[in-house]
């Protein structure tokens, strides 16, 4: 990146810090509270992203290595910036899943990876926490609006490059004109920023509500490895900048999954490894996501559209584009328009699948149904023919086992008339 310069005292910086509970800043500690806290029968979540349940953020605050102890009438989990980006850690590492729909939802430990969790060393479970946050993270896991990178590094690369080498002070009594270039009003990925060490954030001297950073300055660790990464990786706006080894990491992974599924983008930890273990020789292992393995059977969608719906049966090796036909065949619709698929992941974060004749993957015919991340009670949008916006809702009703013959795709109940797909507006 321009303007990322990485020098010898960089170098030494990287090479004599030892990772800790509480260095180069308390992020172990504090992540360890929130996994502790969901414990091994988790929590109900909060509202359609499924958060952290606000009843608990007093309690959660207290037992944080910063308490804020904010006074709030109203609590959202964005008031307390520290737990949110607590919480987008725990959802971007796939550490926690989400069982259950509305309000049976639950946000509970995978007992897979919390084992995988156990297993790394401080250094380990550090960048792998800073890959969730900066590679893996989206906003959306927490309930905000994507940045137009997506991806989480560039606005915080940015907030430390435009910070003054002398810091910043800030009014806390005027808490509505306090604004980083960068992460904005984004005050969960500053709180990570400190929680990480890569910045120091001064806190208010009483509590304030909204919180609102009262400061914030360089400290030399995250002087060197921001350096570090904007000298290694390339610059997202700009094509001058040629592909380097982590970028070629990514790819290989990205390729073998690619043949293997054809469509979705799978997280990978350990893409900065070169980057980082020669300066952290003891970042030897990394996360793999447990729950990547497509599922077997068939599954049993009710498919609505208003107050019509259909009871559809998919074999788990069918494809999302197999899916459309036979939704189309049910309300007697043609199939000569464009369509896309939108749900959530694992992770929760936003997936839209596209026609295979739009631009951008991934692509409905290369996405099969066993692969997908619903599970029963939870549903995905169909948006067929932009023009006319048929909008489709799509639960996941079961899963039956599978069984000693491969069904075909079928229509297993039908309940009111569909509408017309081109009625006549003459008439």
């Amino acid at each position: 990146m321009p303007g990322y310069k990485f020098t010898e005292t960089h170098e030494t910086c990287l090479r004599e810090q030892v990772i800790t509970a509480d260095q180069p800043g308390p992020i172990l500690r504090d992540f360890r509270v929130l996994l502790d806290f969901l414990g091994p029968k988790g929590v109900a979540t909060a509202g359609k992203y499924n958060l952290l349940p606000l009843k608990f953020i007093k309690d959660l605050d207290s037992c944080l290595s910063q308490p804020l102890h904010l006074e709030m009438k109203r609590p959202q989990l964005r008031s307390h910036p520290y737990l949110q980006g607590l919480n987008l850690l725990l959802r971007a590492t796939g550490l926690s899943r989400v069982e259950g729909v509305g309000s049976k939802a639950r946000l509970v430990l995978d007992p897979t990876m919390m084992a995988q969790w156990d297993q790394l060393n401080p250094t380990e479970q550090y960048f792998n926490l800073l890959e969730a946050w900066l590679r893996v993270g989206r906003a959306e896991m927490v309930g905000e609006r994507s940045n137009i990178w997506d991806r989480l590094l560039y606005p915080c690369m940015q907030t430390w490059q435009h910070l003054p080498k002398e810091g910043k002070k800030f009014d806390v009594q005027k808490p509505q004109y306090i604004y980083l270039f960068g992460v904005n009003r984004s005050f969960y990925l500053l709180a990570l920023m400190d929680l990480f060490g890569l910045l120091k954030v001064d806190q208010p001297s009483r509590p304030v509500t909204p919180w609102c950073p009262a400061g914030v300055h360089h400290v030399p660790f995250g002087d060197a490895l921001f350096n570090r990464l904007g000298s290694q990786i390339p610059y997202p706006w700009s094509d001058e900048f040629p592909q380097t080894e982590d970028e070629d990491q990514e790819d290989e992974h990205q390729d073998d999954e690619d043949d293997e599924e054809g469509a979705l983008e799978v997280p990978v930890f350990g893409v900065w490894q070169p980057i980082f273990q020669p300066f952290f020789p003891e970042w030897r292992e990394n996360l793999k996501l447990s729950w990547l393995e497509p599922r077997e059977g068939t599954f049993i969608f009710r498919v609505s559209l208003g107050k019509v719906w259909r009871l559809i049966a998919m074999p788990a090796d069918s494809t999302l584009d197999s899916l459309v036909d036979v939704i189309l065949r049910s309300v007697e619709f043609d199939y000569d328009h464009l369509h896309a698929f939108t749900y959530r992941d694992r992770m929760g974060a936003s997936i839209t699948a596209c026609h295979p004749a739009m631009d951008e993957g991934p692509w409905t015919n290369q996405i099969r149904i066993g692969t997908l991340p619903l599970e029963p009670g939870q549903t995905m949008k169909l948006v067929y023919d932009f023009g006319d916006n048929w909008q489709f809702t799509i639960k996941l009703e079961r899963i039956e086992p599978p069984s000693g013959r491969n069904k075909a795709p079928r229509i297993l109940e039908s309940h009111g008339k569909a509408p017309e797909q081109y009625p006549n507006w003459d008439e």
